[in-house]
């Protein structure tokens, strides 16, 4: 197999192909050693992957609510088909990259486990209410009859998944995850059986919000977030970025909802 350093793995869906993957895309196929890779999700197909490019499409939901599973999916893909020399560095599909600090920062040595922008610090693992999710498809219902999304439930099902730990993670958008990291999160959704819906008899649901779900398994196995403010959000419109932040990574425009 072929050696990387590491792997940008950004994930998107069919939705986004023709306006965020299209505009805010990497130049680049690759920086400093680390491959990029796009993935998208689609249950449908034959095989396990098809590859276009650099655009993977994983045998996978391609819904919000499916979002940590295709990270973890897209994981595997760069794991089952590479040598990773240190790790992975996540990234949504709405970014405006700076790409010279993206090369510092994938060429800074001895990066931790989990690296990342944690909206709390220092909490206990321990469980809140939180309507995010419920209250997304109730805005999109429209996502639960499309065949690209799969979803088992009906809007009023949904509104039962509103427990889930309360936990200091990575929020948002970037994060970078180590080896290490990537090989738990592997092990624990395949433990699971790739099943985001999975009440936890302790925690409520853990897997259905993305960054919840990461920073929940790897505070099972002891590895809790360094924060860095690797990315933030700007406006619709952001003409002035480069005075908003000097040192991150990329810009989180949320463009194109």
């Amino acid at each position: 197999m072929e050696s990387i350093k590491g792997a940008i793995l950004i994930y998107s869906c069919h939705k986004h192909m023709n306006t965020r993957m299209k505009k805010y895309g990497l130049k680049e196929k690759e920086y400093a050693g680390w491959k990029v890779f796009y993935f998208i999700g689609n249950p449908n197909i034959e095989s396990n992957f098809v590859i276009k490019d650099n655009i993977i499409m994983l045998k996978c939901e391609d819904s919000y609510i499916h979002v940590a599973k295709k990270v973890v999916m897209g994981i595997k893909y760069i794991y089952d088909n590479y040598i990773v020399e240190e790790g992975i560095l996540r990234c949504g599909d709405d970014l405006f990259f700076i790409e010279e600090n993206l090369l510092r920062f994938l060429n800074s040595p001895n990066k931790k486990d989990y690296i990342g922008f944690p909206l709390i610090h220092n909490v206990e693992l321990s469980t809140k209410t939180d309507y995010f999710m419920p209250m997304y498809y109730l805005s999109n219902q429209q996502d639960l009859s499309n065949p690209l999304h799969n979803i088992p439930y009906t809007i009023d099902e949904l509104m039962e998944f509103h427990t889930v730990p309360e936990i200091a993670c990575a929020a948002g958008v970037v994060y970078y995850l180590s080896n290490k990291s990537c090989n738990i999160l592997i092990n624990h959704f395949e433990k699971i059986g790739w099943n985001v819906f999975l009440k936890d008899a302790n925690y409520g649901y853990p897997y259905i919000i993305e960054d919840i779900c990461v920073g929940f398994i790897l505070y099972l196995n002891n590895i809790f977030v360094t924060h860095s403010v690797i990315y933030i959000d700007v406006s619709p419109g952001y003409s002035d970025v480069i005075k908003i932040g000097k040192s991150v990574i990329a810009f989180h425009t949320n463009e194109y909802k």
